[in-house]
């Protein structure tokens, strides 16, 4: 985490504690009861309204919008780094993806550089034996084993 994030989130934090203590005496300090007039539709489903009448304790009410208030207040804090991390996230799956791409033509750009290399060494058949000399031209000739029929030119099969 950057300078910047820590700085941040400290200071986030320090004003969501202090919102948190300032909640804590003013709930303390409102102990009454209100009364809270609401229009809601009737039992009977009439297109009409019909206002209905809550009493409330003020402390409770309040802390219900206290906490729609943290919740905001704690998103909000979240979303620079939750943003940060699809960032990375995005970078580091751009990567792989050069990666395997690399790797895909791998075989292609390797027949490439074996061209290349065997005409560096002034090399013309890259396919030739390695083992040279009368046992490689022995053992390149074909076998006859012992008690097979020996193969004519004209011979299919």
């Amino acid at each position: 985490m950057s300078l910047l994030g820590k700085v941040y989130l400290l200071v986030s934090l320090i004003l969501l504690a202090l919102g948190l203590v300032w909640t804590i005496v003013t709930l303390g300090a409102n102990t009454g009861w209100v009364e809270v007039v609401l229009y809601l539709p009737a039992a009977d489903l009439s297109p009409s309204l019909v206002r209905r009448r809550f009493e409330v304790h003020s402390a409770a009410l309040m802390a219900g919008w206290v906490v729609t208030a943290a919740l905001l207040a704690v998103a909000a804090i979240r979303a620079p780094f939750r943003i940060r991390a699809a960032a990375i996230a995005q970078r580091r799956a751009r990567e792989l993806e050069r990666e395997v791409l690399e790797l895909r033509t791998l075989p292609l750009r390797q027949e490439d550089e074996d061209e290349l290399l065997a005409r560096e060494a002034h090399l013309s058949d890259t396919r030739r034996p390695v083992m040279l000399g009368a046992s490689a031209q022995s053992m390149a000739a074909t076998r006859v084993w012992p008690g097979s029929p020996t193969r004519r030119e004209g011979d299919v099969g």
